[in-house]
């Protein structure tokens, strides 16, 4: 029987993968700090501590041995370098920020698409992103070392039960409070590579057990990319609803939409696809109408998902955005039979941005 340790194990990838691991016989553990109870499909054992402190790691890990070693949370670096000789496989679990220029919002993405593996990432940054970068860096090189074998995936933007970056939250949070419209930035033009729990899950077990992947970074992701508007409309859709779409330049009206505010990402995943035989689980349009309904469901409470994913809720200012906006859009006609457009008089408004014309909204 196959020996797995998880480290984390009950976030929103976790749990499926302990399941997957369950199902092919494994016996698994899970080192994790118990904030976050869970439930799984057979019996786990639950070493709680904190994957993050060294101390705690080095208690956790003792002179244990496993199989298979899946870390999906704490310190990367330290859990390596407990870990070396005394597992068979790691798989690391790292994330698609690691990528130089990938953090940009849009219009001032540079990145060619999609984004393959040997991208340039981010190793000289002094934030987190950089210590995640240092991670991968020093797994592969104790997989060359003969520690173990190693494989580092690249997840990208996570959604779906249990998810606490939802995106999505932005707009089903909308529909929960009847709003009549959204604003789109940039009319939701971006595409920007998510990843369904489910089909994260389906790569890290093929990484943990497709013998070809050892010493390999891979990404993971959806095959299929939808845009921020195409989100939004599964989500409604999905819901029953009916909410007018009304797009908008980004600079405008920041923080109504984070998805849209991003620059377009798209991940390469030849790699995943052809070394690894990935397919998804579930397709993206059913993965995010499944996600609208679970977020209905479980809502969650107020600051639970960070702005940064969730965005604001300050609805009174988008009111009056709209209303400046329809304001400008008064003042171009289209005219003539081709459908071309032309400004009518004033040629030149005064004001050119009706966040500017809107007292008391702040750029911030």
């Amino acid at each position: 029987m196959t020996s797995a340790l998880v480290v984390g194990g009950t976030g929103p990838t976790g749990v499926p993968v302990v399941n997957g691991l369950l199902a092919r016989g494994a016996e698994v553990a899970i080192f994790h700090t118990g904030a976050h109870p869970a439930e799984f499909d057979g019996p786990v054992e639950r070493i709680v501590g904190d994957p993050r402190d060294p101390a705690s790691i080095a208690g956790a890990v003792g002179a244990r041995r496993w199989d298979l070693a899946i870390c999906t949370s704490g310190r990367l670096r330290e859990l390596a370098r407990l870990l070396a000789g005394r597992v068979g496989r790691l798989v690391a679990v790292t994330g698609q920020p690691v990528y130089a220029g990938s953090l940009r919002p849009t219009p001032d993405g540079v990145l060619a698409l999609p984004v393959p593996e040997s991208a340039p990432v981010q190793d000289d940054a002094k934030n987190y992103t950089g210590k995640v970068a240092a991670g991968e860096a020093q797994v592969l090189a104790q997989h060359a070392a003969g520690d173990f074998e190693a494989v580092v995936v690249r997840y990208p933007g996570v959604y779906g039960p249990r998810s606490y970056l939802a995106h999505e939250w932005a707009v089903v949070k909308r529909v929960l409070d009847r709003r009549r419209f959204m604003i789109l930035p940039h009319d939701g033009a971006t595409y920007f590579q998510r990843g369904y729990v489910d089909n994260l899950a389906r790569l890290v077990l093929l990484a943990a057990e497709v013998p070809g992947a050892a010493g390999l970074i891979v990404n993971a992701g959806d095959e299929q990319v939808l845009s921020a508007r195409a989100v939004a409309v599964a989500v409604t859709e999905a819901l029953g609803a009916e909410l007018e779409l009304v797009g908008m330049p980004a600079r405008w009206c920041p923080g109504v939409y984070p998805l849209a505010e991003k620059s377009s990402l798209v991940l390469d995943l030849a790699r995943a696809r052809c070394d690894l035989g990935y397919r998804d689980v579930v397709g993206v349009e059913e993965a995010t109408r499944r996600t609208a309904c679970w977020l209905a469901e479980h809502p969650p409470a107020a600051g639970e998902v960070p702005e940064a994913f969730a965005g604001t809720f300050d609805y009174a200012r988008e009111d009056l955005l709209r209303t400046r906006f329809e304001e400008v859009q008064r003042l171009v006609t289209v005219g003539g039979d081709d459908g071309s457009a032309h400004v009518g008089r004033p040629a030149r408004p005064q004001v050119a941005d009706p966040v500017e014309r809107a007292e008391g909204v702040s750029h911030a």
